[in-house]
């Protein structure tokens, strides 16, 4: 069973369905901290294998930037959502069409736990709703990066 629910997109009012979940999924790709390639385990027919972008956060992207302040933290926080993820349980939730109509957005739980939660509390990320309505670029503050790598030493020394 299939459960849809409403998301709240912009002020405006503007509502686009969802798909609650939670879905199983296997990582086959970590591109950014953000970015994934998915196989979909189960959920709705309509669902295909491919990218998934995490629908409320935005962190450094160690590709196709224009800033080269923001690869070096791409790198890191892609490395370490890498090994954060390797061999867990992973499920999808609250799946939508997000800016781009080609690319599913949402949560994504590791062993139950919000991985965009996990990236905001290690400063690793930013807030960010990926909507079609939303005008807003996805844009990395470089100002966050000696906090962001403060954090990923702290990561590497309690062995998370």
């Amino acid at each position: 069973m299939v459960a849809i629910t409403a998301f709240a997109q912009d002020e405006g009012g503007f509502r686009e369905p969802g798909l609650q979940g939670p879905f199983r999924v296997d990582m086959d790709r970590v591109v950014d901290g953000w970015r994934f390639n998915l196989r979909w385990r189960e959920g709705p027919q309509t669902r295909r294998d491919g990218r998934y972008h995490l629908g409320d956060v935005h962190t450094p992207t160690s590709t196709s930037t224009r800033q080269d302040c923001e690869r070096e933290a791409g790198l890191a926080v892609r490395d370490f959502v890498r090994s954060y993820v390797r061999g867990r349980r992973l499920r999808a939730r609250d799946v939508r069409r997000g800016r781009d109509p080609r690319v599913w957005v949402g949560r994504l739980e590791v062993d139950g736990e919000d991985l965009s939660s996990v990236l905001l509390d290690l400063n690793m990320a930013i807030p960010y709703h990926d909507s079609p309505r939303n005008p807003e670029l996805r844009m990395w503050d470089c100002s966050k990066n000696e906090l962001l790598m403060q954090s990923l030493e702290g990561v590497k020394t309690k062995g998370r």
